[in-house]
């Protein structure tokens, strides 16, 4: 078994990536004009959700969880992109 394989839903670490979002485009560019784009084009992406996998090519969250087995909405973010990750806390607030 792999780190964070068959995991319940409650052992799951929600989690911030902060991570390089690929930018592309439609319209028609210059060659020269491409080769000019500096980092200003690129947009440091936030991603909140629930750690289902991380190894050394990609990382996995879930964004709703069903359960002990299911998930709905996820993203896979290649580790070239990520910036950082880090651990999110629950508060627990009492009223």
């Amino acid at each position: 078994m792999t780190q964070n394989q068959h995991k319940m839903p409650n052992e799951l670490k929600p989690v911030e990536v902060e991570w390089i979002d690929a930018q592309s485009s439609m319209n028609f560019y210059n060659i020269s004009e491409l080769k000019e784009v500096g980092e200003e084009n690129l947009h440091i992406t936030k991603s909140c959700g629930y750690l289902i996998h991380k190894d050394k090519t990609k990382v996995v969250l879930a964004f709703m969880l069903f359960g002990d087995e299911g998930c709905k909405h996820h993203q896979i973010i290649p580790m070239g992109m990520v910036k950082k990750i880090k651990e999110l806390k629950w508060i627990n607030k009492k009223n």
